[in-house]
């Protein structure tokens, strides 16, 4: 696969883009809303008929839409907005403070406007502040280091947060537990082994990011601006932990933009690229956007899941045919997903890869 973006930023202008896949042969509800799923059969151990039963609802919210709200994931709303607090916290603190963890080798504080943010620039930025860690594996004693090596994140001065790494670190390994069930329920949707993934591509494992999104002035914006411009996710899938005051948007098969309205006690589950491309375009890895226009400070934590670096992404056999064969050669992991991010702090907004506009494009 050649590893190139539409253009040195996030794409402006979607009128040519189309999610119904057309030409495809797929067929795609269109959803004004998100479907509701449980994924408690997965996370306590369900009989077989339960899991396949919902591994069918996430397979079809996958095609459909590429998100869905999940309950049954093993947190409470209160301890969901414990979390979403901390990262408010953390944001709230002396800019000196943030500045200590500047963003280094893929972890820590990523200020307004992007790495390379130039004041006084024309360049037309997303309005967000960023705070990530490092990508946590969660392994089992039969693992190799070599293949997930521990993670080493970035910490604020323990008296400047109290308490911040010891709620963010313990969250870290719950989440890694819930990731491995949700891929589980996507394999077997797919017709495959529940351990399809780990076995074929390795662990999965997740970066947490904190997202502050202050409040928007429609009258100071620049037509295309956001608070998180349009774009795809560029892993596998993503979790997503929201605040009560919405603002996330999805565009559904028909090109609108539907809210995803906050439920309390769900998260957001989506399907990002590697997916997307391991499926045929099967599953979709849907175009989303952020505007905060509630007038109070937005806060969400995003799970960014993904396999390690070294795998490779490929057409699985179930999503292909003499009829339908694999529509683009295998990538790394890893240069997909770098090219994107790289991409992402050069210009301020997230690119999108070539071959992922193209599953976007209207066909005559």
């Amino acid at each position: 696969m050649a590893l190139e973006t539409i253009s040195d930023g996030a794409v402006d202008n979607f009128s040519d883009f189309d999610n119904r896949y057309l030409g495809q042969g797929i067929a795609r509800n269109n959803l004004a809303s998100l479907p509701i799923i449980d994924l408690s059969p997965f996370t306590k151990n369900g009989d077989p008929a339960e899991r396949e039963r919902v591994a069918q609802q996430v397979r079809q919210a996958s095609i459909d839409i590429g998100f869905f709200y999940a309950t049954g994931h093993g947190f409470s709303q209160a301890e969901l907005d414990t979390l979403l607090s901390w990262g408010k916290r953390f944001f709230a603190l002396p800019l000196t403070e943030k500045k200590k963890l500047q963003w280094n080798q893929g972890k820590g504080y990523v200020p307004p406007g992007g790495l390379n943010a130039t004041p006084g620039s024309e360049k037309i930025v997303d309005v967000k502040e960023r705070l990530y860690f490092a990508r946590e594996y969660a392994m089992s004693a039969s693992d190799h280091l070599s293949a997930y090596p521990p993670a080493t994140h970035l910490w604020p001065d323990e008296a400047a947060l109290p308490g911040f790494r010891d709620y963010v670190t313990n969250t870290l390994y719950r989440t890694n537990a819930l990731t491995q069930k949700i891929s589980w329920a996507i394999a077997r949707g797919l017709g495959l082994d529940e351990t399809y993934f780990e076995t074929e591509n390795g662990r999965f494992g997740d970066t947490m990011v904190f997202n502050y999104y202050p409040p928007l002035d429609p009258a100071t914006l620049s037509s295309t601006q956001w608070n998180f411009s349009p774009h795809t996710d560029y892993g596998s899938f993503t979790i997503v932990a929201q605040d009560k005051l919405g603002g996330l948007q999805v565009r559904n098969s028909a090109g609108q933009w539907v809210d995803v309205v906050p439920i309390p006690g769900t998260l957001i589950v989506n399907i990002g690229d590697l997916i997307a491309l391991q499926t045929n375009d099967l599953f979709t890895s849907n175009l989303h956007r952020v505007a905060n226009f509630s007038g109070e400070e937005r806060i969400s934590v995003t799970f960014f899941v993904g396999p390690p670096a070294t795998a490779e992404i490929k057409c699985i056999e179930t999503c292909q045919s003499p009829d339908n064969p694999a529509l683009y050669p295998p990538v790394n992991a890893e240069e997909y997903t770098q090219m994107l991010i790289e991409q992402y702090h050069r210009t301020g907004r997230p690119g999108i890869a070539v071959q992922t506009a193209s599953r976007f494009q209207k066909r005559s």
